[in-house]
């Protein structure tokens, strides 16, 4: 779909999503790219989340790749073991040992992205929360991108969506810009309490099961079958407001399940 047909963004409390937008293109011919987990274990001030979530397999040995982001790069590269092929959607950026997002300055879904390779289907995402104490702006979101493919004007991947006032959602986007289906999900979309530096937030798929993490907690869960493969990534999200480093993360860890 493109921008120019995009409908104002919805505003609410926690989740920028609340409806879909319709398209009619087709997904087309997409590019899946051919490596990483912290443990499970919550702090002791963690909050509860799902009850009955999936168990995790541990990591395979060699299937790992986590990063610090030491570079100053736009976009990510890191020699070359990040992707984002889309001419439509943003990409993401590196400096002062941050990733965040480069959208923003047009109110459409263009959100910022980047995958890796090498990985199979059952696979999880984590990364560590940076805040900025004077974030401004609505909504700020920080995503966990699962069996994420793409080419020039389609991107497909699970989404585990994170606000920073600790709003959750999981999504599917389905090819077209700006088509995109919030899956029926199972637990906590609400953290209880916004999020802040040090946080960790995870998103991991095992067959058709995503379930969403916050400090090795599981949150919340949704079952599709619709995107076999692909890989790990993250992204972001912003209105116009704020600045793209507000809300960012320290490290990235995607991990072969």
């Amino acid at each position: 779909m493109a921008e120019d047909n995009q409908a104002p963004r919805p505003s609410i409390k926690f989740t920028r999503r609340n409806f879909l937008m319709a398209a009619t293109a087709s997904v087309g011919t997409l590019t899946v790219a051919g490596c990483g987990g912290s443990g499970d274990s919550a702090p002791p001030n963690a909050t509860p989340g799902l009850a009955h979530a999936s168990a995790h397999a541990q990591p395979t040995a060699g299937s790992l790749y986590s990063t610090g982001f030491d570079l100053t790069e736009y976009p990510i590269s890191e020699a070359g073991v990040w992707f984002n092929t889309s001419q439509l959607w943003t990409k993401v950026q590196t400096a002062n040992g941050l990733a965040s997002g480069t959208n923003g300055a047009r109110e459409v879904y263009d959100d910022s992205y980047a995958y890796l390779s090498g990985f199979g289907p059952d696979q999880q995402a984590e990364a560590v929360i940076y805040v900025d104490p004077n974030l401004t702006g609505d909504p700020h979101e920080i995503l966990m991108l699962l069996r994420c493919a793409d080419s020039a004007r389609n991107t497909r991947c699970y989404e585990c969506m994170f606000n920073y006032q600790g709003g959750m959602q999981i999504m599917r986007w389905n090819g077209p810009f700006g088509d995109f289906t919030e899956l029926s999900t199972r637990g906590l979309n609400y953290f209880g309490r916004s999020l802040v530096t040090g946080d960790v937030v995870k998103a991991a798929v095992i067959g058709n099961t995503i379930t969403a993490y916050i400090n090795g907690v599981p949150m919340l869960e949704a079952t599709d079958s619709r995107w076999t493969d692909g890989q790990p990534g993250m992204g972001f999200f912003k209105r116009t407001g704020g600045r793209n480093s507000d809300f960012a993360i320290t490290s990235y860890t995607a991990a072969r399940l």
